[in-house]
């Protein structure tokens, strides 16, 4: 039942009050898709992307993927041609692309599910052609204010949904602990923002 729920909650993602939170993501998604060196985009751990709905046709080619089936066929049922591939993946095991496959490779509020995410990020940075853009967000838990609103409001609201966020974020990340474990992975080139009313760490990234 925790799984149905919480994969119910991705349609909540650009309503409100849920944009609050989602809409700066988008927008700063938006940006990185502008200025990617080239067409080809990997979504990693995509869930359906509905935020591709709000980005401008630019002339990407995006890829989708993500360990949860139901995510990949609704997200195929509502772009199809529009996505260059679709694909479930397997926690733990290597991404079904070759070496420097992408242009840039962008996960929205995906690191903090992971338990270990340095070599989450190294395999991330593994398909990324070199200069290649890395994009990834994550809740900030530096901020004082969004670690009061999930242990309230919105636990409330996920016990409604007859689930518990209750260790659903293993990898609780401030800004010092993002920076220190993006460069352990190997990331070269690093900026990380707060935006979203500083709940979101948006950090953005280069292969050399």
């Amino acid at each position: 039942m925790e799984s149905q729920d919480y994969f119910a909650n991705h349609r909540l993602k650009l309503r409100f009050p849920w944009r609050l939170y989602h809409g700066p993501i988008v927008q700063a998604l938006q940006r990185v898709i502008a200025l990617c060196p080239g067409p080809n985009v990997l979504n990693l751990g995509s869930g359906p992307f509905f935020e591709l709905s709000r980005l401008e046709r630019c002339g990407r080619r995006f890829t989708v993927c993500d360990i949860e089936p139901r995510a990949v066929e609704l997200a195929v049922r509502q772009y199809g041609e529009r996505l260059a591939g679709a694909d479930v993946i397997v926690p733990g095991q290597p991404l079904p692309y070759a070496d420097d496959s992408f242009d840039a490779v962008v996960s929205m509020d995906v690191i903090e599910h992971v338990v270990d995410p340095v070599p989450w990020v190294r395999e991330a940075l593994r398909v990324l052609k070199p200069n290649g853009v890395l994009f990834l967000t994550t809740p900030n838990y530096g901020s004082r204010s969004l670690r009061v609103l999930e242990s309230t409001a919105l636990e409330a609201v996920a016990r409604l949904q007859r689930f518990s966020r209750k260790g659903l974020h293993p990898t609780k990340l401030d800004t010092s602990r993002l920076i220190a474990t993006l460069r352990e992975a190997g990331v070269k080139t690093l900026s990380v923002e707060r935006v979203a009313f500083s709940w979101v760490l948006a950090a953005y990234g280069r292969k050399s």
